[in-house]
């Protein structure tokens, strides 16, 4: 699998997610060896056409990005029906292509909100962190090799819109924003000083802001994935926790 799609825990997170300890079978599968120049909406429209022959449908996820393409998630309402896909439909051809289709390694958002709502919130914050942790990994290969970099970089779109914090690549500075006017440096340095490659804290009180730095990106997206959402201060306001834009 070329990337992780929104959604679904890619394989190989390092220990991050163990699919045994979910109290519902993988009812995902994946599938690849797609067209890549079918629009996202018709493949979607097609894939669900196939496939809920076999079951219920829960969701479809296909991306466009250039790293997702030619590859989908299905999600099913069971395991049998993931399975009977499974056997009959690797090798079916579509669009010209034999397709290759294969179980998930790991459950879809889908699955566990609606079969262990008690765990997804964990679920959904593991994701994230490997999401966080390979993206950090692609810059540490892009940093080692400038010029192969370049040659995959895309031009930015006249008029793009500022990137959301949320959407601020991993780097070792946790930007601390949106708590109440109760919580000072102290707090969190408290709050951070517990983690292994904390360095310092710099609280901007003028602005309401503060920054975390850690050691390297790693031991930032740790801190991350256990402090977002913390609620902090008298009042319980959940703590809101991105990446210092560079």
């Amino acid at each position: 699998m070329a990337d992780k799609m929104e959604g679904v825990i890619s394989a190989g997170g390092g220990g991050l997610v163990d699919p045994s300890k979910y109290p519902v079978p993988i009812e995902t599968i994946y599938v690849n060896n797609l067209e890549e120049r079918v629009k996202i909406d018709t493949l979607k429209e097609a894939l669900t056409v196939v496939f809920r022959h076999y079951g219920p449908i829960l969701d479809v996820i296909a991306k466009s990005s250039l790293k997702r393409k030619g590859q989908a998630f299905i999600v099913f309402d069971s395991q049998k029906s993931c399975l009977d896909a499974i056997e009959e439909m690797d090798g079916f051809e579509m669009y010209g292509k034999a397709m290759r289709v294969s179980k998930s390694k790991t459950h879809s958002d889908e699955t566990v909100k609606l079969k262990a709502p008690e765990m997804f919130d964990e679920h959904k914050r593991k994701r994230l962190m490997l999401k966080d942790f390979k993206r950090a990994e692609e810059d540490a290969k892009a940093q080692a090799n400038p010029a192969a970099a370049a040659q995959k970089a895309r031009p930015i779109k006249s008029g793009a819109q500022v990137i959301p914090d949320e959407y601020v690549r991993p780097n070792k500075t946790l930007f601390l924003q949106d708590f109440p006017r109760d919580v000072d440096e102290e707090v969190f340095t408290t709050m951070f000083e517990g983690f292994e490659g904390f360095k310092e804290l710099r609280f901007v009180k003028v602005r309401g802001v503060a920054f975390a730095e850690f050691e390297n990106e790693q031991f930032a997206i740790t801190a991350k994935e256990a402090t977002a959402g913390v609620p902090v201060g008298a009042e319980g306001k959940p703590l809101k926790v991105t990446y210092q834009r560079q």
